[in-house]
């Protein structure tokens, strides 16, 4: 499990409904976006999945991308496209989260030793 990987269970809870989810990149999250549930009038709306976490094919990336907003939106969501990375959109949500996954970031790369091999 990669630290990423480690933050996104920590933080998954608070961003329920959350359903795991094979994207072309591998498994991934959809959840209902907390940018704009907050503005849906029913709560059919406000706990429609329309956002994802999904990774990266070839890194340890993840982002996260909310689709609600795409083809005009309605409600006041009109803006509600959002795509960031996981680490900017931990930030923004999680600030306390987010500094201790920006501390253990720094220190894996501190502690990194590559593995030569022979």
């Amino acid at each position: 499990m990669t630290i990423t990987e480690k933050y996104i269970e920590i933080i998954k809870p608070s961003l329920s409904p959350c359903q795991k989810k094979k994207f072309r990149d591998g498994m991934g999250w959809t959840l209902a976006c907390p940018f704009c549930k907050d503005a849906q009038k029913r709560e059919s709306k406000s706990n429609e999945k329309c956002a994802s976490l999904y990774p990266i094919e070839g890194t340890f990336t993840y982002f996260f991308s909310c689709n609600r907003g795409l083809n005009g939106g309605v409600q006041g969501v009109q803006s509600c496209n959002h795509k960031m990375r996981f680490s900017t959109f931990l930030k923004q949500h999680h600030q306390t989260v987010y500094k201790s996954f920006v501390r253990e970031k720094e220190l894996a790369k501190q502690n990194y030793q590559p593995k030569f091999t022979d």
